[in-house]
């Protein structure tokens, strides 16, 4: 009763595991080889169950299997729970170590304990058990085995919890850390089924249901993470993101030259409003058809919302899709002419790293966007020179918010009320005299902005400014004010209010003192949760301007619905009424400071350089005074002295 009992879990076991065979490999897989070698598992997994219930068969009848057999069936059965245990140990490696290849030194030192212990199942001794109601084998290779097993089993978790593994070094690699951290749980909790299953029947051997453990624990890796389904992206009918981000690496450690093709949809504001919300993946849709249609066996990727992407090994493919490609001009399925690009990008020769790559991409995104529709632009040396710029630029930007290293300038704003200085704007500055020399708040205000660390800067730059107010007392020599800008991701940061508050009470500095500049664009752009920060922040006793008034949407109503008490005039409304034919300008000039006025909100002029345009402003009613004629942003000591000084026109 008992050996028929047993013989049930180890024929489940075999058809778990031979059905989920069946379905892994009759699905599209992403070509990594952490997926070959889970594949391989998978494998080695049956072979085990299939030999886990041959060789109960062969110790249960000795009296018709030859002891030879016998002994050959259980090598390949103990063989094979190694093999599984190993092929388990190169799955976690390949995952956590982004699909890099092993060095040669490397594979010997982990395939040293595998071969030692199939030496073992060749020559140590094995002994059986069977008293017509138990039936399993035991001995020095059923132990020698487990030592390799256990020496495996660790190196697995060590790899799984180390630190610095290629998925937290930081960069863009951060990209696949959901990933692994998926891969991660489902390998440990499967690996805990299966040891516990196993440390059962050691302690029990009658009892064969380590095959039950070694199919639940692949059963869960393979619908938590290995699952095929899993990296299909509905809306385009590609291979999604999650994919793209996977292949990456298992292409870059391949040491081998391979070319990234991506189709960008470029009118993304324009198809939405005449489309809708969907209408982008609509279109990304059509492309991702048509392009499978044309290249039916190449993968097609979502690599971003709006870009597809192909992997290209070989140089005569490459050379055919991009033949193919300049005879193509892409229309949605409804006729919709769309404005795209596509870009070429030579690997390692471009980009040797998942951050380069990514960086090139996105380098290549915004640059073609601005050309000619439909064209197939290259990544080229000069590109790659601008590229290295925008790396090592990141590394100091990277270094400089570790080490709050950012220097802040101020440039002084004239009241023409009081006729004196009595505000400043709060600037950011970056440089590295080592290397770049100043680097333009135009390239790392926007990167910081990608790389998610604009909300660190500002939490910099806006302590910087209360600790230099407390500790000059700026009020006293007449400053009522200081503006400090806010980011379009800061605005609606919904722990922004409180973040700021915390430091003007570390400082002892009153709220009003500080006044946020908000650009037009993000004013409108901000939506709700703009408004409830400035609501919050303004209870405090904030005060807000509008910056840059001019260069954005100039939506009218939004201004009337997010209520500022300064707009500041951008100079590209100012110096045009200075020049010939400024007539219009003039006209545009009077008109927007006449309707400000009559909001009963106060101006700041931008970009004041003579004399000339300081009376013109004032004389039109303008309330405060900024420019290159008063001074430039200058460091804490020079702001104080030119403070001091005051101010003539």
């Amino acid at each position: 009763m008992e050996i028929a009992f047993s013989a049930r879990f180890q024929l489940l076991g075999l058809l778990v595991i031979l059905l989920l065979i069946i379905d892994f490999f009759r699905r599209a897989k992403l070509p990594v080889m952490s997926t070959r070698v889970f594949g391989a598992y998978l494998v080695v997994t049956l072979i085990y169950n299939a030999f886990d219930f041959a060789s109960y068969y062969t110790v249960s009848h000795p009296d018709i299997v030859p002891e030879s057999v016998n002994r050959i069936v259980h090598q390949i059965f103990i063989g094979s729970l190694l093999t599984m245990i190993f092929m388990l140990f190169l799955y976690v490696y390949y995952i956590s170590e982004a699909q890099k290849r092993m060095k040669a030194w490397q594979n010997a030192l982990c395939v040293l304990p595998y071969a030692t212990s199939l030496a073992m199942v060749l020559i140590a001794p094995l002994y059986y058990y069977n008293d017509g109601v138990y039936a399993y084998s035991y001995g020095p290779m059923v132990y020698l085995i487990y030592i390799g097993v256990a020496v495996y089993l660790t190196a697995t978790f060590i790899i799984l919890f180390k630190k610095g593994n290629a998925y937290t070094s930081g960069g863009q690699l951060s990209a696949i850390l959901p990933d692994f951290r998926r891969a991660r749980k489902a390998v440990t909790i499967g690996l805990c089924i299966w040891i516990v299953v196993a440390v059962i029947q050691f302690i029990f051997p009658q009892m064969l249901i380590s095959c039950i453990g070694a199919t639940l624990m692949a059963l869960y890796v393979y619908l938590v993470f290995e699952n095929p389904a899993g990296y299909y992206d509905s809306e385009s009918d590609s291979l999604n993101t999650r994919a793209f981000h996977i292949m990456v690496p298992e292409m870059l450690a391949r040491k081998k030259s391979f070319y990234v093709v991506s189709f960008s949809l470029d009118n993304i504001h324009r198809i939405i409003k005449s489309k809708g919300h969907d209408g982008p993946a609509k279109i990304l849709r059509d492309a991702s058809s048509q392009l499978s249609q044309m290249f039916p066996t190449i993968n097609i990727y979502r690599s971003e919302s709006y870009t597809l992407t192909m992997f290209i090994k070989e140089e005569i493919i490459f050379k055919y899709i991009t033949n193919t490609l300049k005879k193509w001009s892409f229309t949605s399925s409804d006729g919709m002419s769309v404005h795209y690009h596509i870009s070429v990008i030579k690997c390692p020769k471009f980009a040797d790293s998942v951050d380069k790559l990514y960086d090139a991409m996105s380098y290549c995104r915004k640059e073609f966007s601005r050309r000619e529709s439909g064209g197939i632009y290259t990544l080229d040396e000069d590109m790659e020179k601008e590229l290295n710029y925008r790396a090592k630029v990141l590394e100091i930007l990277t270094k400089a918010v570790e080490e709050k290293a950012f220097n802040v300038v101020y440039q002084p704003i004239y009241s023409a009320e009081k006729k004196r200085f009595a505000s400043a704007e709060a600037l950011v500055r970056l440089r590295d005299d080592k290397t770049v020399g100043f680097i333009s708040p135009e390239i790392f205000i926007p990167m910081a902005e990608e790389r998610g660390l604009i909300e660190e800067i500002g939490s910099i730059v806006f302590e910087k400014v209360c600790e230099f107010a407390s500790r000059e007392k700026l009020s006293e020599i007449g400053i009522d004010y200081i503006e400090v800008n806010l980011s379009g991701v800061q605005s609606v940061d919904p722990t922004i209010a409180d973040r700021l508050h915390a430091i003007m009470e570390k400082y002892g500095i009153p709220p009003k003192f500080l006044n946020l500049e908000i650009t037009e664009t993000a004013s409108v752009d901000g939506g709700d949760m703009l408004l409830k920060n400035m609501d919050r922040l303004r209870s405090m006793g904030c005060h807000f301007s509008m910056d840059d008034f001019g260069t954005g949407y100039s939506n009218l109503s939004q201004m009337a619905k997010v209520r500022f008490e300064l707009i500041k005039l951008d100079k590209s409304l100012i110096w045009p009424c200075f020049g010939e034919n400024n007539s219009e300008p003039l006209i545009i000039l009077n008109s927007c400071i006449d309707m400000i006025l009559r909001l009963g909100v106060k101006i700041v002029a931008e970009g004041v350089e003579t004399p000339e345009q300081a009376r013109m402003l004032i004389d039109k009613g303008v309330t405060y005074l900024q420019g290159y004629y008063f001074s430039k942003p200058v460091g804490e000591i020079d702001f104080i002295n030119r403070v001091k000084q005051g101010a003539e026109i």
